[in-house]
């Protein structure tokens, strides 16, 4: 008999207020709390909610957790911005409780693209060339300008996901529109990566290590033909304002129309990123392909949202993969990692 787990589901509990131009993303974890406790309820596991909104929080709750089979980490981090994500991650693993999704070196990688993109580079895979500001250093001209001469360039937070800081103005041309973007990323996310900008296709591509890599079926994003080319990105309004003229404009294939030489291809960059990167259980590749076909990636997202409305559920459905058998092999896969002994109930 498969044991019935005991699950604890930790997630970030939304701060922003319902104003707050960040706010959609961060409450948008509600969600995936609620499907991934009724695909446990499904399963027939036990499971109970911690939300964590402040370091206090987390160091209040860390005593009363108790002693789970296994933790379902959705936590995202504090405040709408990614900082906490890996520290919490390292907490929960520190005290010996087995984590679903990637490890807290990996969240913590993979949170910093500037590193990635060195990584990726060192592994031998493609990502476009780019320039990092940090946060309070002066700006290093000479490399942006370098970078700006070779074509448009994009804007963007260098450690942030969910297309925070991405607007319809983050492509850039010239030195004005550039000190103009970076002024803004810098001064509501800090360090930015300026990256050359790859006109062409954009894929999603979900990997599920259950425990062996997989590429999920590939997803893309069908920019509208009005659209010019440096307009073809999926900015915060595109993903988070359903419904709004840049959503609709940005509209996801799953499975995507892509030939079967490229489509190996780029499962074999995905799969390949996903190991680099020390990515656990599942993650998401995001990657451009240029006209010539070159592939370039985008980010590796250690956490992606796994909530039944996001790109991630709607690839395990195009598998033929129900969602609940896969929260349920999900926590089974994991609760092995820790060191509590998981006994049938």
């Amino acid at each position: 008999m498969m044991p019935r787990l005991d699950v604890l589901v930790l997630h970030n509990t939304p701060a922003l207020p319902p104003d707050h131009p960040d706010y959609a993303s961060e409450a948008g974890v509600l969600e995936s709390v609620a499907a991934v406790t009724a695909a446990l309820q499904v399963a027939g596991h036990d499971s109970r909610t911690v939300g964590i909104a402040t370091l206090a929080d987390l160091l209040a709750e860390l005593p009363r957790l108790g002693q789970p089979d296994v933790v379902v980490n959705l936590f995202e981090g504090f405040a709408g911005v990614g900082r906490g994500e890996a520290l919490v991650a390292g907490w929960i693993e520190a005290l010996g409780h087995a984590l679903t999704g990637s490890d807290p070196a990996a969240l913590e990688l993979v949170r910093d693209k500037a590193r990635v993109k060195w990584l990726l580079r060192g592994a031998g895979l493609p990502t476009a060339d780019f320039v990092l500001v940090a946060s309070d250093r002066p700006l290093p001209w000479a490399a942006l300008e370098a970078l700006l001469a070779a074509g448009p360039a994009i804007v963007k937070p260098a450690h942030e996901d969910a297309s925070l800081g991405i607007g319809p103005h983050s492509v850039v041309s010239d030195r004005a529109g550039l000190d103009e973007q970076i002024a803004q990323v810098r001064a509501s996310y800090g360090a930015v990566l300026v990256e050359r900008f790859i006109a062409g296709r954009e894929f999603n591509a979900a990997v599920v290590a259950l425990p062996e890599p997989r590429l999920l079926p590939l997803a893309e994003i069908e920019f509208a033909a009005a659209l010019a080319p440096r307009e073809r990105l999926v900015t915060y309004a595109a993903k988070w304002d359903t419904g709004s003229a840049a959503d609709l404009a940005t509209a996801p294939r799953c499975p995507a129309r892509v030939d079967e030489a490229l489509g190996q291809r780029i499962e074999q960059v995905a799969l390949a990123a996903f190991e680099a990167t020390g990515c656990r259980d599942y993650a998401r590749v995001d990657m451009r392909v240029a006209d010539d076909e070159s592939i370039y990636i985008l980010e590796i997202n250690g956490n992606p949202d796994i909530g039944p409305s996001a790109g991630f559920a709607r690839a395990l459905r195009v598998a033929g993969f129900c969602y609940d058998e896969f929260i349920d092999r999900l926590v089974r896969h994991a609760a092995g990692r820790g060191t509590k002994q998981v006994t049938a109930r």
